[in-house]
């Protein structure tokens, strides 16, 4: 930026220097003190009608004296003269000392030549803090009570002004001062002396400016509050509403202080604390609103720091007393004042590197004229009271902000009206096209939509005990294969908004090719079976690992054969990946070619990025691939629809070793990674020979080992993360110590959890007995012999992994059985919004599809131990109960009451969905006028308590016996199955209490991990 040539920065300058000469030819004009030995002189001064003269100068003070009129008269105390305005601390006393900052003493000035024909009027502004005002020996006006001692002093510090008719040439004034709170004390700003009237004029507009700052704060502070809380939750804006509100107080507060006027009766710390709140949140909450703006994050959060650190004194005002938070007073006034000019400083810098952060040009420039302003306003308050510049040019600096304010105000008015004609037309034009957009995409989505349907009708027109487990299964995985697509489907025509508006997020990485290819063949399988063509894949192994986001590439691939597959009836389609030069080329060819791909090369040079908007997809998959540095084209010589991606580091890409392929060339998808050990044993013995030999024995078949010498190393490797596969132990281990050691792993872990393998050296039929009677699984004896001893660790390890298959096995049949009972109405409403409301209907399509997307990837869960995040569950349940709400409307309600720290616990898959739509479905929904369903999760010492209830048609205990026994008639088989795992995992049994017309309470109950 040629900032030569930038009219903001010079105007802004050049006001600044205006401002600058104006304050300094104030300073420069101030008149000579008016007092002097304590006596002023009107003879000699020009007291005019419309203006006043402040009593600055040499002024008499009797230290810690607090004396009447009468006593000054009878000459009791002896003064001293002390400069007014200024602090009495370190005064010098007639004995010799200096004076404390606490104490008191009384100020006195004689008036010569005063008009006895006029009203007169004394100003009083500031005076710590307690203080009495005598004129011709009459008291006139007081705030607070000056006193001796802490205890006989009460402080208050108000302004007020006095009016007085003279009745002789001679006035004399008397002002007694106490101050027993802050450091210094005394007579802080000038004492104005004018006629009553102009006085009165005066401080009238003074009090008007102030009441009209006020107002206009206030409504800026509504406004911006009304904008937030009813248009858009803008944190800037709830931002700008505490500032004008925060900025109303600080007018409040101070200068004539109305707060104090306003509520006379409130006490001295209340009155204090409100003020200096508000005097020091200002420059805490401008600190916060720049560095909301700004999207550099080091300089945001410098910024939120230097904030916090104001706000901490903030929060010393509220916890302690004005005489402790006031030693630093002066410390923390400066520090606002930095934080001002800090904003300043990077609001330039910034704008100088056209760094406008969230805002625009315009508006940056007025951030920074507003904050600039209020740096200037504090400044000239300051050079106010300290008496060097008059209170108008601070006037003419609020009226100034004030107009600021306003301009900003318009200036959003303004862009607002501007912004609404552009999206008036611009939705115009949407709306002619919506139609459109409408029938070409209801279309793609109904295709995927009705599949599901016929599939789900054949599901449900079929008992479950009449159909083949294969069958189900078969038909359940076109199911989830054809949501897979309508997901797709759905989740590119967001992606086509975000691309839009730049807010896609692309996260690359290495991507396996070998499993992005499986997954696609899953999903693809059956559509390509059904239309009589089989499915290739290939990849070369120095071209499995690519550089992309695997997720979009997914998505890409999903586009791109989707569309082959959907217009190839009969032949061969191949996926292959190979390298060429540094990037992987993946193609996807058939045979006879695709009609897709036919159309798209008759069409050249017509691509897939270009084709109407029915195939956002294909325009999306080129999107993604360009965001990835990759590139989508259809050759036409060879017919075959090619991208690229760039490929992975070979340092950053796992080492894999793969296995020999087949004839034609098909990847195999369950390659084992190099270095990746096939188990992992322990190893409990002190026989070094032991050691030796099993060491070189199972490091040859990848087998990870770990050694422990005693009973105690062992249990503490067990103790640890990563729990081993298996367990060797020596039975003299530790002295004889390797049964009570494998007694002890019996007591925590079964034999399919953790196979134990006892060495020992006596293989007579009783010491066989007696090491299978401590719980091993299998016995090992001397001399060891390798094949003996691999087939028994084979057999142990295959054991373990049947058994665990077993019991997945067996949840997966019980998931299984939890029928999709609600697709159909589910699907069937969703159609009927299709019809009413299609806003509505895309939201809860996207809301079937993410709960399809949950329920079927369950069954590839990636934990383990079958496990899954209690949120997880929870995005299910939400789903699953937003497509209720709309079959029920009013007639269903669900509360939930989740603690929300248990998000990362673990939780059984569709443990606590069943319970919640068996409450829906045979509890509220069987009442004609419905009910609410209640889910509430709570954390009780080591454990999850769940609880489900409802107000519904409730069960007799026959019914629930039934239901728990047997699933009931066919309608509770997930409420049996949930008990039925529940009870196979933890052990915990299902509680169930209901009661006929008045509902159900089901309460599970299962440890609490992480």
């Amino acid at each position: 930026m040629k900032l030569r040539k930038d009219l903001f920065l010079i105007t802004l300058l050049v006001v600044s220097l205006l401002v600058f000469l104006v304050t300094w030819q104030q300073i420069q004009s101030r008149e000579a003190l008016a007092v002097k030995q304590g006596v002023l002189d009107l003879h000699t001064l020009d007291l005019k009608n419309d203006r006043s003269i402040f009593l600055d100068g040499d002024w008499e003070f009797y230290p810690n004296q607090l004396l009447s009129p009468e006593d000054i008269h009878r000459g009791i105390g002896k003064a001293t003269l002390i400069k007014v305005p200024g602090d009495w601390e370190k005064e010098m006393l007639p004995n010799g000392e200096r004076m404390e900052g606490r104490g008191y003493g009384t100020y006195r000035l004689l008036i010569k030549h005063a008009p006895t024909d006029k009203m007169l009027a004394i100003s009083k502004r500031y005076v710590r803090f307690a203080d009495r005002l005598f004129v011709d020996g009459r008291l006139m006006m007081s705030s607070g009570l000056p006193g001796t001692s802490l205890e006989s002093y009460e402080p208050r510090n108000v302004p007020y002004t006095v009016y007085f008719n003279p009745t002789r040439p001679e006035v004399e004034v008397v002002l007694q001062a106490a101050n027993f709170d802050f450091k210094s004390g005394g007579i802080y700003s000038s004492i104005s002396l004018g006629f009553g009237q102009t006085m009165e004029k005066s401080r009238a507009l003074q009090a008007a400016i102030e009441m009209l700052a006020i107002g206009v704060l206030l409504m800026l502070s509504l406004l911006y509050l009304y904008l937030y809380y009813r248009l858009h939750r803008n944190r800037l804006q709830l931002l700008q509403a505490l500032f004008f509100l925060n900025y109303a107080g600080v007018v409040f507060a101070n200068g004539e202080r109305l707060f104090l006027q306003f509520f006379p009766n409130l006490s001295f710390e209340f009155a204090f604390k409100i003020k200096y709140i508000a005097v020091y949140a200002l420059p805490a909450v401008v600190l916060w609103i720049v560095s909301s703006i700004m999207l550099n994050r080091r300089t945001r959060g410098q910024l939120q720091l230097f904030g916090m650190i104001v706000f901490s004194y903030i929060a010393l005002i509220i916890g302690f007393p004005f005489h402790i938070y006031a030693q630093v007073q002066d410390f923390f006034y400066m520090l606002g004042l930095s934080g001002y000019v800090i904003s300043i400083g990077i609001l330039l810098r910034s704008y100088v590197k056209r760094d406008y952060g969230s805002v625009n040009r315009p508006q940056f420039q007025l951030l920074i004229i507003s904050v600039w302003m209020i740096l200037l306003g504090s400044i000239l308050s300051i050079l106010n009271s300290v008496n060097l510049i008059g209170m108008v040019l601070v006037n003419v600096t609020l009226l100034l902000i004030m107009l600021i304010f306003f301009y900003v105000l318009v200036y959003h008015y303004i862009t607002a009206y501007d912004s609404m004609k552009q999206l008036t037309h611009q939705l115009q034009v949407a709306d002619q096209m919506k139609d459109e957009f409408l029938l070409l995409t209801s279309h793609e989505l109904n295709t995927p939509l009705h599949g599901i349907i016929h599939l789900s009708r054949s599901l449900i027109a079929s008992p479950a005990r009449r159909m083949e487990e294969s069958e189900i299964q078969e038909k359940l995985h076109r199911i989830r294969n054809t949501a897979y697509r309508m997901s797709h489907l759905v989740q590119d025509l967001i992606d086509a908004s975000r691309l839009g508006d730049g807010s896609l997020k692309i996260t690359k990485g290495v991507a396996d090719l070998a499993s992005c290819f499986s997954v696609v063949r899953e999903v693809f399988g059956n559509l390509s079976s059904g239309k009589g063509s089989s499915f290739v894949c290939r990849i070369q192994p120095e071209a499995r690992f690519v550089f992309a986001d695997e997720t979009r590439l997914l998505q890409v691939l999903y586009n791109l054969i989707y569309r082959t597959v959907d217009l190839q009836r009969e032949g061969e389609l191949t996926l292959e990946g190979y390298l060429r030069k540094d990037e992987v080329v993946i193609e996807i060819r058939s045979e006879p070619p695709s009609t897709f791909i036919e159309a798209h090369v008759k069409n050249a040079p017509l691509s897939p990025w270009n084709a109407s908007m029915s195939d956002v997809g294909l325009s999306i998959a080129h999107d993604l691939l360009k965001l990835m540095e990759g590139d989508l084209v259809i050759e036409p010589l060879s017919r075959t629809i090619m991208v690229t991606l760039p490929v992975a580091d070979p340092v950053e890409r796992p080492k894999v070793t793969d296995r020999e392929e087949s004839a034609k060339g098909d990847v195999h998808f369950g390659v084992t990674q190099k270095g990746k050990p096939v188990a992992t044993v322990l190893i409990a013995t002190s026989d070094l020979v032991d050691m030796e030999h099993l060491e070189s024995l199972l490091t040859m078949e990848g087998v990870k080992i770990r050694f422990a010498a005693t009973a105690q190393d062992a249990d503490s490797v067990l103790a640890q993360p990563g729990l081993p596969d298996l367990v060797i132990v020596d039975t003299r281990l530790s002295g004889g110590k390797g049964f009570e050691f494998c007694k002890r792993i019996r007591r925590v872990y079964s034999p399919a959890e953790l196979p134990v393998l006892l060495i020992t050296s006596r293989n007579t039929p009783a010491d066989i007995a007696a090491c299978l009677a401590v719980g091993c699984n299998d016995v090992i004896t001397r001399p060891l012999e390798g094949g003996g001893i691999l087939v028994r660790i084979h057999t142990a390890l295959r054991m373990k992994r049947l058994i665990k298959e077993a019991a997945d096995n067996e949840m997966a049949f019980l998931r299984s059985q939890i029928k999709p009972h609600f697709l159909y109405n589910a699907l069937g409403t969703i159609m009927s919004l299709c019809y009413s409301d299609g806003p509505r209907a895309g939201e809860l399509l996207g809301t079937f599809s993410r709960y399809l997307r949950i329920l079927f990837h369950w069954d590839h869960t990636e934990d383990t131990e079958g496990m899954i995040p209690l949120s997880r569950e929870m995005e299910l349940i939400m789903s699953y109960v937003e497509i209720e709400r709309e079959r029920f409307g009013q007639r269903l309600r669900v509360d939930f009451d989740i603690d929300k720290s248990l998000n990362n616990a673990k939780v059984m898959p569709l443990l606590i969905e069943p319970l919640v739509e068996n409450a829906i479905r045979h509890g509220v929904s069987k009442k004609i006028d419905g009910g609410t369903v209640r889910l509430a999760i709570c954390r009780i010492d080591n454990e999850v308590q769940v609880v489900v209830e409802d107000d519904g048609v409730g069960m007799t205990s026959e019914q629930v016996d039934l239901l728990l026994l047997r699933g009931g008639t066919g309608n509770g088989v997930g409420l049996s199955n949930t008990a039925r795992r529940l009870k196979h995992l933890h052990g915990q049994a299902m509680r169930i209490s209901s009661t006929p017309g008045e509902g159900t309470r089901v309460e599970i109950h299962f440890p609490y991990q992480l």
